[in-house]
């Protein structure tokens, strides 16, 4: 009789899924700054957290000292803060929100740790940065923005590596920063991680602190604008 034929190798496991490539002048898209469009490039580091904000949001606190903590924990971290008009009221100017932002928190060193200037973060209006970021759906399925304090996590080059909800702070995914910030791979999702998304599709229904359109969120026909004081009105 024939010998036996040797059993067949197991199939090889597929390779990791590659992020999704970041737009080739990412770092040459401008944010305003105290008043002035900056590159992204001013602001570039190891790897990225890109958080839209409000200052009066409850979970601003835990995320604000999440947020500073790993700016300082991470010295190749950048982290971009985002206020934005849009969605639950903004009632600060932006130079009021970075002073706040700093003296309640913190949080706020250039050009680790910055809050910009306010911008749309969703619709027809919302800055280049989040028609990018929107590019990258939660696990809900959703692309666009759908609550304050959403979280992005980018590599040196700009790619979306996780994107983490309102409610889960920099603390529960530092196992990730720290991945990032050193070029590894990050860890497989928690199960924290994947509750904290169930929880927050529920949020994003009905929650005050959501984008939701014809409540808080209507179409634009021109970007939101930071109140600059009198002089329109002819005061000075």
């Amino acid at each position: 009789l024939a010998a036996d034929a040797p059993a067949a190798e197991p199939p090889a496991a597929p390779p990791a899924a590659e992020p999704k490539p970041a737009p080739a002048k990412l770092f040459d898209v401008t944010l305003p700054f105290k008043g002035k469009d900056v590159p992204l490039s001013k602001f570039r580091g190891d790897a990225h957290l890109v958080v839209n904000i409000k200052m009066d949001d409850p979970v601003a606190g835990a995320n604000f000292n999440a947020m500073r903590y790993a700016a300082k924990e991470y010295p190749g971290l950048r982290v971009w803060a985002v206020p934005t008009e849009q969605g639950y009221y903004e009632p600060d100017v932006s130079e009021l929100v970075r002073a706040k932002a700093y003296q309640q928190f913190g949080f706020g060193t250039y050009p680790t740790a910055v809050v910009f200037d306010k911008i749309d973060v969703v619709g027809s209006t919302r800055h280049p940065l989040y028609s990018y970021l929107a590019t990258y759906p939660d696990p809900n399925g959703v692309g666009r923005l759908s609550l304050n304090f959403e979280k992005f996590l980018l590599d040196k080059d700009g790619r979306i590596l996780r994107r983490y909800p309102r409610k889960f702070t920099a603390f529960d995914f530092e196992a990730d920063i720290n991945a990032a910030t050193n070029g590894e791979q990050l860890p497989a999702p928690s199960a924290q991680f994947k509750d904290a998304w169930v929880k927050a599709a529920s949020d994003a229904k009905k929650g005050e602190y959501s984008f939701r359109g014809n409540y808080n969120v209507w179409d634009q026909s021109e970007p939101s604008k930071d109140w600059d004081g009198l002089a329109d009105l002819g005061f000075t």
